[in-house]
């Protein structure tokens, strides 16, 4: 009998672990592997160079980030992204702004792979323009951010890490994955407002 019981409890812990990964913003190998991999799917260039960030976003490659009335960028050397990710970060930005009454701040965005800080990992995703990073808000609008970026992890459109040092949450964002997703809202609200 204990046995068995023991043997269930296990069961029950390997089958709820994946789901309980999924459910998380805490970075893992897991989570970086996701990233780099949906890069490589979507066929990414990851820019080495500034004159490499430079000259695609001359050719719209990438999108240089605007500031809206829920979005704004600070001390952002590159700011640039791939153009899905700033559709996501001024949607995300109005819904933030709408919840909090204040901007949502990115506070890093490109960044070639000759420029990457020394905590980064060799699979960061930041060199292809589809990563943000964000400013960690406070109360509220933290608890906000974090169940909204779950939500849309949980959707399979973007992978987030919760970070410390600094304060900040990073934030993939699965260009092809996030054009179907907006699609698919917005055909329910088209079906709604028949």
């Amino acid at each position: 009998m204990r046995r068995r019981t023991l043997l269930l409890a296990v069961a029950l812990v390997v089958a709820w672990a994946p789901v309980a990964g999924a459910q998380s913003l805490r970075g893992s190998l897991a989570s970086i592997s996701r990233m780099y991999r949906q890069a490589l799917q979507e066929k990414l260039p990851f820019y080495e160079t500034s004159a490499g960030v430079h000259n695609a976003a001359r050719k719209g490659k990438l999108v240089r980030l605007r500031t809206t009335t829920g979005v704004t960028w600070e001390r952002v050397r590159w700011p640039y992204v791939q153009p899905e990710t700033r559709v996501f970060a001024e949607r995300l930005g109005a819904q933030f702004r709408a919840a909090c009454g204040q901007r949502l701040v990115v506070t890093s965005a490109v960044r070639p792979a000759t420029r990457q800080p020394a905590n980064a990992t060799e699979r960061s995703v930041h060199p292809t323009g589809m990563a943000i990073d964000l400013r960690k808000p406070k109360g509220k609008c933290l608890s906000w951010l974090r169940s909204t970026l779950l939500e849309l992890e949980d959707a399979g459109v973007i992978e987030a890490t919760e970070e410390y040092g600094p304060p900040h949450f990073h934030v993939a964002v699965f260009p092809s994955s996030y054009v179907r997703y907006l699609a698919t809202r917005s055909q329910s609200s088209a079906t709604e407002g028949r």
